[in-house]
């Protein structure tokens, strides 16, 4: 004996493709909302270096802010540039440094470089484009960033390690942290910066997080979610604004000092042109100019931002 039991099926079927279009479409109408919920900052392109670069990663000023030096990754070197023409003017460091990711001048206007492949922080004695290997501060593991405190002390990041390093006087003074998620915990941590308040930034990059430390070394709450960060790498302040590299979301984001966006720089996919990057990983800032280290795209952009909030 059969039954014939019709097509029951397909209304129930029916019923689930209307709810799944229904669900994309909320879901399409919220992200668009998302994107168009970020102010776009409208840049201007001054100048762009690119002869030569390989996979620049960082950049300081000089003490006189006349000059920048870049730390240029795969090439093994320091390469020192006109702050705006961008202008080559030399380079140092071949055959002494390996794969360097960060450099930050310290009280004594002395060049701090995080020499990744060396495991240290080489230290320059520079003169505009010349300079000498003076000292190093050891026993690091993946240094990727490197910052000043007010009161001398030199904070590093460890990356392989998940830690920070803090010297005093050339002397390690305490290690923070370890591997983890939680607060004062980090995974590949990149780059650390002070902030004019004193309170100490760090770019968790692997928990895609800023983690900030008070001047007592104790974590406070971390930035994370609302930005959406993936891969973040390095940050600079001006005066009261953060302005932070989003490598994997191809952007630059500026923050205030309550770590609320103000701005984004660049259209979230891989790009080339004065608003599209490719995996910047650093940016600088003075005013409405703007530097970006658009380390994938082998080259350095200065902007000039004709809306900055």
């Amino acid at each position: 004996m059969s039954f014939y039991m019709g097509n029951s099926c397909q209304p129930a079927r029916a019923d689930m493709q209307r709810l799944t279009r229904a669900y994309l479409f909320v879901l399409l109408i919220a992200l668009q909302g998302f994107v168009m919920a970020q102010p776009v900052l409208k840049p201007i392109l001054v100048a762009e270096a690119d002869a030569g670069l390989s996979q620049p990663h960082d950049a300081a000023f000089s003490p006189d802010g006349k000059l920048i030096y870049v730390t240029d990754m795969a090439n093994s070197r320091i390469v020192v540039l006109d702050a705006i023409s961008l202008k080559m003017l030399g380079s140092f460091g071949k055959g002494e440094l390996s794969y360097p990711h960060d450099a930050e001048f310290d009280r004594n206007g002395r060049l701090l470089v995080a020499d990744t492949g060396n495991n240290r922080i080489a230290i320059y004695e520079v003169e505009d484009a010349r300079a000498r290997l003076v000292s190093e501060l050891t026993g690091l593991s993946g240094p990727e960033g490197v910052a000043v405190a007010p009161d001398g002390r030199i904070i590093v990041t460890n990356t392989r390690s998940g830690t920070l390093a803090v010297f005093k006087e050339g002397k390690l003074e305490t290690t923070l942290g370890g591997y983890g998620s939680r607060p004062g915990e980090f995974a590949n941590p990149h780059d650390v910066d002070v902030a004019p308040d004193g309170s100490i930034h760090v770019v968790d990059s692997g928990n895609n997080r800023l983690q900030v430390i008070d001047a007592s070394l104790k974590p406070l709450p971390s930035v994370s979610l609302t930005l959406k960060l993936s891969g973040p790498k390095y940050l600079t302040f001006d005066r009261e604004r953060l302005w932070l590299a989003d490598e994997y979301n191809h952007r630059i984001l500026l923050l205030d000092h309550h770590h609320a966006l103000k701005g984004v720089l660049g259209t979230s996919t891989r790009g080339r042109s004065e608003n599209a990057f490719y995996k910047p990983e650093a940016v600088m800032a003075r005013g409405d100019l703007v530097w970006v280290i658009d380390t994938y795209n082998d080259r350095i952009v200065l902007l000039k931002i004709t809306n900055l909030p």
